[in-house]
Order: C-alpha cells, then sequence, then structure tokens
C-alpha cells in the first residue's frame, strides 16, 4: 500500500484521529452533503465526524483502501475527501469524492477521480468500480463521464434515487503496479 497519492494539485493520504476537525468543516456543511445518502449524509456534532474518521481508518485496515484526505499542493490547506468504499449490498467498490465549497468547479474532483482509478486498477488489482450520483448532481454526473464511467442502472440508496455508473479495469492496467 502506498502512504500517498499525489496529482498535479494535491496530495492524498489515509486518515488520521485527528483529521476529524477539519473534516466536520464540509460534511458539516448542508449544501457539500445535500447529494449525500442518509447514513453517510450531514454531520451535526464533531463526535459524529469522529465516528466517521474511525469507519475510514478500521475500513483502511480491513480493505487496504478506504476515504482519503485531500490536500491542496500548494496552500497545504486540507480541501476535501476522495477514495474507495466496499459496499457489501452489492458487492461492488465505490468511488466517491467531496470538496470543500471553496474549491468546487476547478476540476479537483476529475483529476482526484482519475488518480484514483489508475491507484485501485494498478496497485489494488481492482477488477471494477462503480460511483453513484442524484440526477440533479450534474458536476459529479459529469465527473464520472470525464472518466469513462458508463451509466448501469438507476438504484433507491437509502430513500434516495441515485444513477449508478462503472468502469471496469483497462487491459493496459494488468502489470501497472503504482500511479
Amino acid at each position: 500500500m502506498t502512504a500517498t497519492l499525489a496529482t498535479a494539485r494535491m496530495t492524498l493520504r489515509p486518515f488520521q484521529p485527528t483529521d476529524a476537525p477539519v473534516l466536520f468543516t464540509w460534511v458539516s456543511d448542508p449544501e457539500v452533503m445535500r447529494f449525500m445518502p442518509i447514513p453517510t449524509g450531514l454531520d451535526h456534532t464533531l463526535e459524529q465526524t469522529v465516528a466517521r474518521v474511525q469507519r475510514y481508518m478500521d475500513h483502511q485496515q480491513k480493505y487496504g483502501f478506504s476515504r482519503w484526505l485531500i490536500f491542496d499542493r500548494a496552500s497545504g490547506l486540507a480541501i476535501g475527501d476522495a477514495g474507495l468504499l466496499y459496499m457489501a449490498a452489492s458487492d461492488e467498490i465505490e468511488l466517491g469524492y467531496r470538496f470543500a465549497r471553496p474549491w468546487w468547479g476547478q476540476g479537483r474532483a476529475t483529476e482526484v477521480a482519475a488518480a484514483w482509478l489508475d491507484y485501485a486498477f494498478g496497485a489494488l488489482h481492482i477488477p471494477a468500480l462503480v460511483a453513484f450520483a442524484e440526477p440533479e448532481n450534474r458536476a459529479s454526473l459529469r465527473v464520472m463521464e470525464k472518466l469513462g464511467m458508463h451509466f448501469l442502472r438507476q438504484e433507491d440508496i437509502f430513500g434516495k434515487v441515485e444513477l449508478i455508473y462503472g468502469i471496469q479495469r483497462p487491459p493496459q492496467a494488468e502489470g501497472k503496479d503504482t500511479v
């Protein structure tokens, strides 16, 4: 496992317990969290975010991947989170990304999601990924399409209609072990 992922503008690393306060700044923002399903939706207290961080750390320990904290390389600020989560109900691995509002509209979601695709299909040898978004979340749907993901199905997830997109590991990724 790699300790970090890097893109041209960002660095990512697994969550640590001390990251809860900075994560809380965007997971407690109703606008950032408005498209998130209820069980993983808006955090109202720091204690909820502490529990979220612990779930991400437990997931990392169990599967070798999870949501990671994103840092802007130029400023060093934590600006969002992204990564992979195993969804037991569907036996799929989901790619997700989320940014604090000041960092929206800069192409960062596509950049960080592409880095996760490379890592998932290369070093992690994951055969396929899914991502989902509500039909109204046009920005997220555009990111999925830019990544080469294709519409698979519509599904009710925790009471919300979600569009599920997927992508298969490309044949050229077979021998790729690093990002």
